[in-house]
């Protein structure tokens, strides 16, 4: 008979990008300094690590983990990332700080509450 997964502990330091959108600018002494270039979304959600055969695989070792998602205004893709780590620093870090690192640009973070953020959520969220 098959069982639930158990569940992960609360991980604290998450608890505030549950499920957050903020809006991104641009970060810089150039010309599109305070523009903004998109959003980022954040989730929390429960990972496990998958054992057994395949027929009657078992779900150990809940873990929660940050996932978060760039939307950019412009034609670029999507930017997804299933862990708190770009580029080997931490995303969770900069987040906190309101400072992304993306592909060799600066972005500053405002996270969005209200009105503004249900708006935004109902476009972009996940």
């Amino acid at each position: 008979m098959p069982h639930a997964p158990a569940q992960p502990r609360p991980v604290p330091e998450l608890a505030a990008y549950r499920r957050r959108i903020g809006r991104l600018t641009e970060v810089g002494p150039g010309p599109h300094d305070g523009r903004q270039v998109g959003h980022v979304v954040t989730r929390v959600v429960a990972h496990w690590d998958t054992v057994g055969p395949h027929g009657s695989p078992v779900h150990v070792n809940p873990v929660e983990r940050l996932e978060w998602r760039v939307h950019f205004d412009d034609a670029r893709p999507e930017v997804y990332y299933d862990d708190a780590t770009v580029c080997g620093t931490s995303a969770l870090e900069g987040l906190r700080n309101g400072r992304l690192r993306l592909g060799g640009r600066e972005l500053h973070v405002a996270w969005l509450d209200g009105d503004e953020a249900a708006a935004a959520w109902s476009t972009l969220g996940w």
